[in-house]
């Protein structure tokens, strides 16, 4: 028992120990020249607060566009968005 907490522990430590605060990415960018990190972030964080905005029922998901620079997300029915894929 006491070797699964342990393990458990950890493995918390280690995904804790991954993260990299946006300032520290920056300044690394800032002396580096390469911002790909920073952008990657920024996506994620993007991605993020879509799927937090999004609360779709069951048998939904949800679906976002951007034309002409406006996004516009909505939810769809599963079956649609399979149906979709498929014929395509």
């Amino acid at each position: 028992m006491k070797g699964i907490i342990t393990v458990l522990a950890l493995i918390a430590l280690a995904g804790c120990a991954g993260f990299v605060p946006m300032e520290e990415l920056e300044s690394r960018a800032f002396v580096t020249g390469d911002w790909s990190l920073v952008e990657q972030r920024e996506r994620l964080i993007e991605r993020r607060k879509l799927r937090s905005y999004m609360q779709c029922p069951p048998g939904y998901i949800g679906y976002c566009q951007e034309d002409f620079g406006r996004k516009g997300c909505s939810c769809v029915e599963s079956v649609v968005v399979n149906a979709f894929l498929v014929s395509h």
